[in-house]
C-alpha cells in the first residue's frame, strides 16, 4: 500500500478528487487514504447509469445492481450532481434495504454496519449529494482516515476537465495531482496541461484485495459495504 508520508516527503501535498458515488469501491477510500487533500466533486454534470447513482452488492444469486432514481428536469443534460433531485416515486429505498438486508443479514458485522445505511437512506434527502456525500463521510470516519475533505463548491475555479483540475490545485495551493487511469486518455490527450503548469502528475494505484466473502466465489469491485459487512471496519481498514 502507498504511504501518505512517502508522497509528502518527496514533494508537498497531494490533491485527488472524483465524483461522490453511490457505495463507493475499496479502491475509491484507498485514493482518499493516500491523500492528503481529497475533492468531492460535485460541480460536474451528473452522467446517467454511472457510479454516482449505482453501485453493485453481491447476492445469492450473484452481483444485483442498487440505482437511485432523479427526477427528470428539463435540463438534464446540464444538470450537476449537486442539483440533482431524488425521485421516491417507487419506493426504492425499501427495495434497497431490503436487498442489502437479504444478501448481508447472515454476515459477521451486519448488526454494526446496516443501521448506519438504513438511516441515510430512510432520511430521504432531497438530493442525491446529500445522500451520497452524507454516507462518504460516515464511512471516512468509521475508516479512520485522516485526509483533508473539501467540496468543489467551495473552491473557485474556472474552466471544464483537465483545466479545471489544473485550476483547482493552484487555488488549493498544491503542485501533485492524484488522478485515477480511467482520467487518463482526457488528461493526456493534446497538450499536457498538468506539465505546463509544473503540477506532477501521479497515478493512483490500487490492486483488489480478496476477503472473505459470504455467498460463493469472491467477486471484487462492489461497493464498500460489502467488505464492511464481511470483515467489519478494522478489516475493511487494513484492505485499503
Amino acid at each position: 500500500m502507498e504511504k501518505k508520508v512517502l508522497d509528502m516527503q518527496s514533494g508537498g501535498k497531494v490533491l485527488s478528487l472524483m465524483q461522490p458515488t453511490y457505495f463507493p469501491w475499496l479502491g475509491y477510500f484507498n485514493l482518499i487514504k493516500t491523500s492528503d487533500i481529497f475533492i468531492v466533486y460535485t460541480t460536474t454534470q451528473l452522467q446517467k447509469r454511472s457510479w454516482q447513482v449505482r453501485n453493485k452488492i453481491k447476492t445469492a444469486q450473484g452481483e444485483t445492481f442498487l440505482s437511485i432514481p432523479i427526477k427528470k428536469t428539463d435540463s438534464r443534460d446540464n444538470l450537476t450532481i449537486s442539483d440533482a433531485e431524488i425521485s421516491y416515486d417507487n419506493k426504492w429505498v425499501n427495495k434497497h434495504l431490503t436487498s442489502i438486508k437479504h444478501a448481508y443479514s447472515k454476515t459477521p458485522y451486519f448488526s454494526e454496519i446496516y443501521p448506519i445505511i438504513e438511516q441515510h437512506l430512510s432520511n430521504k434527502p432531497n438530493h442525491l449529494f446529500d445522500l451520497t456525500y452524507g454516507m462518504l463521510l460516515d464511512f471516512v470516519n468509521l475508516l479512520e482516515i485522516d485526509t483533508e475533505i473539501v467540496l468543489s463548491n467551495s473552491i473557485n475555479y474556472t474552466g471544464a476537465k483537465d483545466e479545471a483540475l489544473i485550476s483547482i490545485c493552484n487555488e488549493m495551493g498544491v503542485s501533485r495531482y492524484k488522478s485515477v487511469k480511467g482520467s487518463m486518455d482526457y488528461i493526456l490527450e493534446g497538450d499536457n496541461l498538468f506539465e505546463k503548469n509544473n503540477i506532477e502528475l501521479i497515478w493512483h494505484e490500487y490492486s483488489h484485495p480478496t476477503y472473505n466473502q459470504i455467498n460463493g466465489d469472491f467477486i471484487p469491485y462492489i461497493g464498500i459495504i460489502d467488505a464492511l459487512f464481511n470483515v467489519g471496519i478494522e478489516g475493511t481498514k487494513e484492505l485499503i
